[in-house]
């Protein structure tokens, strides 16, 4: 028993580590053909089991009725304005995959190679975190979110490599406290933040 475990331990290891490719040159990662969907079943699941999940993993969140995919579509840099403050524009794709169109919203979190965070609940997209549309069933909604690096020395350490965590949200009133419904982890890959 304990051979099988071990081998389906190095089998997903594998797996993870041949999953990730990412554009050369370039400002923008747009993950290619999305990994196998991984169902994340409970609510405020960090990836899957507790891993850190590559760039192009798709991740199916959500119940029959309300379910979803959802991976990043891509990571788009901005020029630093006139006081050097830099913009990460994050792009994280949903697919309805479940019974009735509904919405959500997702707040990005971003972690630098020495545990400093940028942006998170309440704080992305100017505190609003990305928001959709009602999505109607089959179809993918792609909505940004940003994070604003105040410092040059804080953004080249993020393109040492960073973690991406994003809390998604499913509809609630206005006014509801901003506890997320599912918590997702990607690695964001030395690079891909430049």
């Amino acid at each position: 028993m304990k051979i099988i475990i071990l081998c389906a331990i190095i089998v997903s290891a594998l797996l993870v580590a041949g999953c990730t490719t990412i554009s050369s040159g370039s400002t923008t990662a747009n993950p290619a053909a999305p990994a196998t969907a991984i169902p994340v079943p409970t609510a405020f699941t960090q990836g899957a089991s507790g891993n850190i999940l590559p760039m192009n993993a798709e991740v199916v969140l959500g119940t029959a009725e309300k379910q979803f995919n959802v991976s990043i579509y891509s990571i788009e840099i901005d020029p630093p304005d006139e006081s050097g403050k830099h913009t990460i524009n994050i792009y994280v794709g949903a697919k309805n995959t479940g019974m009735q169109p509904h919405n959500l919203t997702w707040f990005s979190k971003l972690t630098d190679i020495y545990g400093k965070t940028y942006g998170g609940i309440g704080v992305s997209h100017a505190g609003t975190g990305a928001r959709t549309r009602d999505i109607p069933l089959n179809v993918t909604e792609a909505a940004r979110d940003y994070i604003v690096i105040n410092s040059d020395k804080d953004f080249a350490t993020l393109s040492n490599g960073a973690l991406l965590d994003v809390y998604f949200l499913e509809y609630r009133p206005e006014g509801s406290p901003l506890i997320p419904d599912y918590h997702v982890t990607w690695g964001i890959s030395p690079g891909i933040i430049k």
